[in-house]
């Protein structure tokens, strides 16, 4: 099972202060069936440049893999960040290094704002300028707060791709519609977006116990496959 999107290093962003509290999550989520977490940290351009993110990246994940040993068995970390738009991003050559380790994704959160076609547009051109997959972060909570259920739709008539949280398929008013989107191709990735044990913790197991209670589990499947072909060297 991958996680698409996580809060798991230790130090780095609103997720866990330190390595205890890490090694917690990566516990629970391997528990949990998990077997490939993406790291994806916040980034804000307006807070810092990406070399220094990484550098901060780079020191956290040493410090985790230092606690982490090798006589347990852990899920494989891969690492990536979340991307707060920002006007410009798409001509911003230095955001390339930003995307999934291994792999081309770049996922983008959007502001908590109603969607214009402009900022839509411009993380598609993401995709050609930037030459990675852009794509959207937990479009499920955007639809939820911003009470936008057209949200999907106009992010389909990108090239883009969509990530939505495990909590989707978990609360009882959005739980069909998120496995029918998932039947129908239209969630590509799913995350927990954990970020501690308590209001946001490791949830992927659970999701797919709702998404396999609702018939959803071949679609599961697919989509894991799918991620899958891309990690392949």
């Amino acid at each position: 099972m991958i996680d698409f999107h996580a809060h798991i290093l230790p130090g780095m962003d609103d997720g866990p202060d330190g390595v205890k509290l890490s090694l917690k999550m990566l516990d629970e989520s391997r528990r949990q069936g998990v077997d490939l977490i993406c790291a994806t940290s916040h980034f804000y351009a307006d807070e810092e440049d990406p070399e220094t993110f990484l550098d901060r990246r780079a020191a956290a994940y040493r410090t985790l893999c230092r606690a982490m040993g090798t006589g347990r068995p852990y899920p494989r970390i891969l690492l990536g960040a979340e991307i707060l738009y920002f006007p410009g991003i798409s001509v911003a050559e230095e955001v390339k290094a930003l995307v999934l380790e291994r792999v081309p994704f770049l996922l983008v959160e959007p502001p908590m704002m109603p969607w214009s076609d402009t900022m839509l547009d411009e993380i598609e051109q993401c995709g050609e300028a930037l030459s990675c997959l852009p794509v959207i972060a937990h479009i499920d909570r955007f639809m939820r707060m911003l009470d936008d259920y057209t949200l999907m739709d106009r992010v389909l008539e990108r090239d883009i791709l969509i990530q939505a949280n495990a909590s989707f398929f978990l609360h009882r008013d959005t739980a069909d519609l998120a496995v029918e989107s998932l039947k129908k191709d239209r969630i590509h990735f799913i995350g927990s977006d954990c970020h501690n044990m308590d209001s946001r913790r490791p949830n992927m197991g659970d999701a797919f116990e709702a998404i396999r209670d609702r018939g959803g589990e071949d679609a599961f499947y697919a989509m894991n496959d799918r991620i899958c072909r891309y990690l392949k060297p």
